[in-house]
């Protein structure tokens, strides 16, 4: 009994030791991550994951299943979104961490899972524990790994892949289910597809044997049953997604265009494969495995089925620059549904890594001088090619890539002799692993995910997202959405302070991160509203979001050389939107920057709006408190000379009194004067055009201040049309009110019903379409058409406002519609006293119920009729689980087992 304790021990002694140094090299390759104060906050981690992460950590923690998202996208659903990764297990028990430090530990967790899982599966195929930690670092340690790490949902995508080959390989169709379901649940369907693509051609019969379907069956077996299992197992996630995704704007596949974008053009391929420290932008390129990787990758060479794989990653990366990739993309659904052809890097991620193995285990010491000269020469071409690249501008990068440093060339010219000394002197292999390990340990820490900056970029309050937690709180329920329309090209006006702080402790380019993060969150650039709560009319996303209807109506009023399908108005808005797009969206709150203020001879001129002096509406400000003062300075944008009359200037004073001044044209780039005679208390102004001047050509005005000639003393003022425009807020940005804003939930009586989303779109842009008193209707009418005008009050009384649950009582003076300011979604349910009622599409993208004359109870409800397929379909899949574990009669299928 004891000797076979001690084999068995020996047996497993080196395994364990494998495994324990394989997590004290991955725990230094990331220190920098792990073990500092230090956040990421750059890109997608900042304005996409971190939201989602707070908001989903939010709702777990009030124990509520949030499916739907009031706060993107004028409303979207919430769990159906799989990137958030709601149902994935990790992600929820990290819900009691802030986002930026669950997101650190989740990076190191997975980075160990995916280390461990390709350890795993290299040993199951065979392979001795050198080989098996050989590819265990390449893969964990690579560069493709760790550069997706900011793209959390793909970087723990990534991390099951060695686990579902591992299942695949011992024969586990049930363990290969769960773990597929786990890929799943991460929430990054592209990854999915390139995981069962790579295990597909890992797994497939000998091509001896291609032709006997019996040998396919064999092979691909245990993968049918395994992906079986997943997709039943994650049913609740991907049922409600593909719903979703009919409504998105990838529904019908991409244009062709996106499909092509950020691919892999072979002239970066130097830059790619090796090591380097890389900007934030090329991450989506990085796939570097170490110069003396590849000299393994050489030695393995013949061994397995590892190029297939990897070759066919790097073939298909190139995207745009293949004309088979571009002819599958255009013949193939599943390639039209994804961007970025370059993420087929993973299966040269994957077979490298394997090839590693093979390489480390069987080949590096008897490799060839021949071979090894081969690799040499291969490496100088990458170098070669990574040195002309200097003048290339890759997808994404506002500039070149630029020169390699000195210093990297110098360091891979001397890892390839380091190479070629092993080859000839027939060097120890543990010597190679260490020198490898050293180079993958450096190379990582050069990497963008251990360049951090100090914590205060996520944690110190920046003071607009608390004026609008305190204005939305004040207003009360669905009082209107925030839409930021900023140019960040700002400085923080604490910029002094910080570069104190931090000037002299940041690299620079950390530096700029740190202030660019501060600037997005003074900004309240989506996604980042929803870390607080507060609602917006953007948002930021490119997978199953936004939906089609949010682009179609953004297309009414963004320029169509602006417009990004992503979202991101703030981005492409040129300015803020004319007031009837504001009502359509339910905005109530503009934030913008201060870039077009000026002060000119000590006085301080608004200049966030432009209003149109020849416009419907004549240009207005106020009621504000009253300033007592000696004349008007405007900031006039005009093609007259100067004194020609433009208009007139009405002035309301304290005591009730109008005083009615002429406004002419000023002194180019100098403000137009009106001056009386007597200071007056002004406490409104009002500005009408003449005819004459309007017939002419017209003015704009980009400011104005009331100023009291004797002292100096001003007031600025902000000028809109009609007064629709109120300044709440002025620090490094400004908050402006729009005032005529409607709620969340508002009644109508006059309708139009038009068939069809593109109708409705359009009848949008109807001069005569008033949001505030008609609504578009997708539907049949009962024959009526047109404007149904007339008196019309409705009064509204909420009773409960929950992000899926919204009940009020209304009392309408005559039978109208009540819309909903929430993305029109089948999954949306509405009640009338009790009494079921269709949801109706309108104003292209939100909906509106039918309501009777009279005082009612009205209910809408959020619970898509596809959360109930998918949670169907997942419980099935845990009882087969059950079922099938029982009758095998041990839990082995769901262990790690022996390799």
């Amino acid at each position: 009994m004891r000797i076979d304790r001690r084999m068995s021990m020996n047996r497993w002694l080196p395994d364990a030791a494998a495994w324990g140094l394989i997590t004290v090299l991955l725990l230094l390759a990331l220190a920098p991550l792990l073990f500092s104060p230090g956040v990421l906050m750059r890109g997608d981690v900042a304005l996409y994951f971190y939201p989602y992460w707070e908001a989903a950590a939010r709702a777990t923690r009030e124990g509520r299943l949030p499916l739907w998202n009031p706060d993107l996208f004028a409303g979207v659903p919430f769990l159906a979104n799989p990137q958030v990764g709601f149902f994935y297990p990790p992600n929820r028990l990290l819900s009691w961490m802030p986002a930026p430090q669950a997101l650190k530990l989740s990076i190191g967790l997975h980075a160990l899972w995916a280390a461990w899982g390709m350890y795993g599966l290299v040993r199951r195929r065979g392979a001795r524990p050198g080989g098996a930690l050989a590819a265990a670092l390449a893969y964990a340690m690579g560069g493709y790994m760790l550069a997706q790490a900011e793209h959390i949902n793909q970087f723990q995508a990534l991390a099951w892949l060695p686990w579902m080959g591992w299942a695949w390989a011992a024969r586990r169709p049930l363990a290969l289910g769960v773990a597929g379901a786990m890929q799943v649940l991460c929430g990054h369907a592209q990854t999915v597809f390139l995981s069962w693509t790579a295990l597909a051609l890992l797994f497939a019969p000998p091509w001896r044997e291609a032709r006997s379907g019996r040998a396919w069956v064999h092979a691909w077996g245990p993968g049918g049953l395994g992906g079986a299992l997943a997709l039943a197992l994650s049913a609740v996630q991907w049922v409600p997604a593909l719903e979703l995704a009919g409504r998105s704007i990838r529904a019908g596949g991409l244009p062709l265009n996106e499909v092509l974008s950020f691919s892999l053009s072979p002239l970066w391929l130097g830059r790619s494969i090796l090591p380097g420290r890389e900007a934030p932008a090329f991450t989506e390129f990085t796939a570097d495995v170490g110069v003396l990787g590849l000299l393994a990758l050489a030695a393995g060479l013949g061994r397995g089925r590892w190029p297939v794989i990897a070759g066919v990653g790097l073939f298909f990366a190139w995207g745009a620059y293949n004309p088979l990739y571009v002819a599958l993309a255009w013949l193939l659904p599943p390639l039209r549904a994804f961007r970025v052809p370059a993420r087929w890097l993973a299966l040269w991620a994957f077979g490298a890594a394997l090839g590693i193995g093979e390489g480390f285990d069987s080949g590096l010491r008897r490799i060839s001088r021949r071979r090894a000269g081969m690799w040499a020469l291969g490496v100088l071409a990458l170098i070669g090619l990574a040195a002309a690249a200097a003048p290339l501008r890759p997808a994404g990068m506002t500039g070149p890539l630029g020169p390699v440093e000195g210093g990297r060339l110098i360091g891979w010219i001397a890892l390839v002799g380091i190479g070629l000394l092993l080859v000839g002197r027939r060097a120890p292999r543990a010597l190679w692993l260490g020198l490898w390990a050293a180079e993958l340990i450096g190379a990582a820490w050069g990497r963008p995910l251990n360049r951090l900056v100090p914590p205060e970029a996520w944690s110190f309050p920046r003071l607009p997202a608390y004026v609008m937690e305190d204005l939305v709180r004040t207003e009360g329920p669905g009082a209107g959405r925030i839409l930021s329309v900023v140019d960040l090209r700002f400085d923080p006006g604490d910029l002094g302070e910080w570069r104190s702080l931090f000037g002299d402790r940041l690299p620079p380019e950390a530096f700029e991160e740190f202030l660019v993060a501060l600037k997005q969150r003074e900004a309240l650039i989506p996604n980042l509203p929803m870390a607080w709560g507060l609602p917006t009319a953007d948002g930021y996303d490119g997978g199953v979001l936004p939906l089609r209807r949010f682009i179609a109506l953004a297309q009414r009023f963004v320029p169509a050389d602006r417009l990004l399908r992503d979202g991101r108005l703030w981005e492409s808005l040129p300015g803020i939107p004319e007031p009837r797009w504001l009502q359509v969206l339910g905005v109530r709150w503009i934030v913008t920057d201060r870039l077009r203020d000026e002060w000119v001879d000590g006085v301080f001129y608004d200049g966030g709006l432009t209003a149109d002096a020849c416009g419907p509406e004549p240009i207005a400000a106020g009621p504000f408190p009253s300033l007592e003062a000696t004349e008007l300075r405007l900031r006039i944008t005009a093609s007259f000379p100067p004194g020609v009359r433009l208009g007139e200037a009405a002035l309301e004073l304290a005591d009730g009194e109008v005083l009615r001044l002429p406004v002419a044209a000023g002194e180019a780039g100098r403000p137009s004067i009106v001056r009386w005679e007597v200071p007056r208390r002004v406490v409104s102004v009002v500005l009408r055009s003449d005819p004459e001047a309007c017939a002419r050509g017209g003015w704009q005005v980009t400011g104005g201040a009331l100023v009291d000639g004797r002292t100096g003393a001003f007031q600025a003022l902000v000028l809109s049309p009609g007064g629709a425009f109120a300044l709440r807020y002025a620090g490094d940005v400004k908050v402006y009110e729009f005032r005529r804003a409607l709620p969340w939930l508002y009644g109508v009586c006059a309708a139009d019903f038009v068939q069809g989303e593109e109708a409705a779109m359009a009848r949008l842009t109807d001069p005569a379409f008033d949001p505030a008193r008609h609504v578009v209707i997708e539907g049949e009418g009962e024959g009526e058409a047109g404007w149904e005008e007339g008196p019309c009050r409705v009064e509204i009384r909420w009773i409960r406002f929950a992000p899926e649950d919204r009940e009020v009582e209304v009392h309408l003076e005559r039978a109208g519609w009540l819309v909903l300011l929430e993305s029109y979604d089948p999954g949306w349910r509405a009640w009338v006293d009790g009494r079921a009622v269709p949801v109706y599409p309108a104003n292209g993208l939100f909906q509106a119920i039918a309501v009777p004359a009279g005082v009612h109870r009205v209910r809408w409800v959020y619970f898509p009729s596809s959360l109930i397929l998918g949670g169907i379909g997942t419980l099935l899949g845990v009882g087969g689980l059950a079922m099938a574990s029982r009758r095998r009669g041990s839990p082995r299928d769901l262990s790690n087992g022996s390799p």
